[in-house]
Order: structure tokens, then sequence, then C-alpha cells
């Protein structure tokens, strides 16, 4: 009988464990199901109040360009002319770079050419002014992308300036003399190389900033290249030559004294030299034969 009852009592202790451990399994379930998406919503909130702005590349932020224009404009005062470009440039922020103008009363000697520099976003402004002032012959725009070497560039600098900080940590580092002059060498030779593509980049943003536009004035009945390709072609040619006879010349009279010292000194011994080689020599004299 007391067995029976002890089975029964274990059999209770038994079944309420049970009960118990499924209410914490229920529970814990309960606990975690919620636990996932509080993590998921606080996983998208944090990267957009933690994420900086990343810098635009070329394709969002635009391409460099390099932009040339040409213009050819035909007038009667030609002088008048190039003032009123050279004011219209320096009042769009521009200089004149180069000039050339012929006047004359001829009306086949007289041309007028003007590179000019201004601004690469007021050149059609410069250009579009600039054809009413007189008659417009031709109109050239030209574009060139740079955006590839202007990367390219960038990406050499920051490569460069990392290198060359590496570089000074190990010359801090470096303990012989050796070591430190092997490491001064390598960084003098890191800059270096860094100031020829810093130079590079300046280069190429003053490039793209600025565009160069080439005026040819011409009048009226005169073609908008008043020179003629071959006469141009045969004055340099025959220019090259004079320059050419120029150096020559003053080339052989800079050696003419020295030659003619070397002629007095060496004469003197040539002339002994050629004496001694054409003296007869005396003939051999024979032993007699020996009779035995």
């Amino acid at each position: 009988m007391q067995t029976s009852r002890f089975r029964l009592a274990l059999t209770t202790l038994v079944l309420l464990a049970l009960a118990g451990l499924i209410g914490c399994t229920q529970l814990g379930a309960t606990s975690s199901g919620e636990s996932p998406e509080v993590g998921r919503a606080g996983d998208g909130a944090a990267p957009q109040a933690t994420s900086a702005p990343t810098e635009l590349g070329p394709t969002e932020a635009g391409r460099s360009i390099v932009r040339t224009g040409a213009l050819s404009l035909r007038g009667d005062d030609l002088t008048g002319l190039a003032e009123r470009l050279r004011q219209l440039a320096e009042r769009l922020g521009g200089f004149v770079a180069s000039e050339q103008i012929r006047s004359g009363d001829d009306t086949r000697s007289a041309s007028a050419r003007i590179e000019f520099s201004v601004p690469a976003e007021s050149m059609d402004a410069f250009m579009t002014e600039a054809a009413t002032y007189a008659e417009l012959v031709t109109r050239t725009v030209t574009a060139t992308d740079v955006t590839d070497a202007v990367v390219d560039v960038e990406a050499r600098i920051r490569t460069l300036r990392e290198s060359i900080e590496r570089i000074r940590t190990l010359m801090e580092r470096a303990g012989s003399i050796a070591d430190i002059a092997r490491v001064e060498s390598e960084l003098t030779e890191r800059q270096s190389e860094l100031e020829a593509l810093l130079a590079r980049q300046k280069a190429l943003a003053d490039a793209v900033d600025r565009a160069p536009v080439t005026v040819t004035l011409v009048r009226p009945g005169q073609g908008t290249d008043p020179d003629n390709p071959l006469l141009v072609g045969l004055q340099r040619a025959w220019q090259a030559l004079q320059q050419s006879i120029t150096l020559l010349l003053t080339l052989v009279g800079g050696l003419l004294p020295f030659a003619l010292v070397l002629g007095l000194i060496a004469w003197p011994v040539l002339r002994h030299l050629r004496r001694k080689t054409s003296a007869p020599t005396p003939p051999a004299q024979t032993k007699p034969d020996h009779e035995d």
C-alpha cells in the first residue's frame, strides 16, 4: 500500500516538473521571438545615424573636360577689332596669351592672330559675343575628356603620400648611419615623384579651368589663312639654312686658331719623320764564304 502511494507521489512530481519545464520553454521562445525584431529595427536605424557621406566619383560629380576654341573673323579695321576683343576677354576674366598683328595698306599683307585664355565657363560667351564684332568666317570648338588622367594622378599622389609617411616612420626607427642614408635616399626619390605629380595635377587643373581661344582676323577679300603654306615652308627652310651656315662658320672660326697652333707644332715633327723615313738604307754587307 505504501509502495503504491510512493509511486503516485513520484508520478505527480514528475508531471509537475514537466509542466514547469514546458512553461519556461514557451516563455523563453516568446522572449527570443521578440528580440530579433528589436535587433533588426536597431540595425536598420544605426547605419543612418553613424554613416558618413561619401565623396562623389567622376560620374556623379562631373567629367574633367579640356575645351579649346577657334574663331575666324573678317573686318576692315583689324587693330580696332583686336582692341575690342582684348576688352571683351578682360571683362570675362581672361587675358591675351599671344598676339601677332601685321597691319598695312596692302590687303594681302594685313592679318592678325590673337590667342586668348578665358575661364572655361566663359568660353561660349566670349565666342558668341566676339562673333558679333565682325563677319564670322569659321567657328571651331574641341573638347577632350581628361577624367581618367585626373583620377590616375590623384590616386598616385595619394599612394606616394602614404609611402612617404611610411618611409618617415622607418627613418625614426633606423639605427645605423647606413640605414638612415638609404631611407633618406628613398624619401628624396619619393618626394621628387610627388612634386612632379603635383605639378602635373596643377597643369591638368589649369587646362580644365581655363580655355584657350585662337582668333584669326582677316580683311575683306582675304582667306582665313593669310599666309601661303608653301611660302611659309620655304621661308622657314631658308631661315634654318642661314642659321646652320652661321653656326658652321662660327665653329670654324673658333677652331681655326687652335688648328694653326697645332699645325706649327706638328709640321717640324712630321717633316723630320718624313726625312728619316725617306733616307737611303745602306746595303747590307755579305760575309765571304769560307772554304773548308
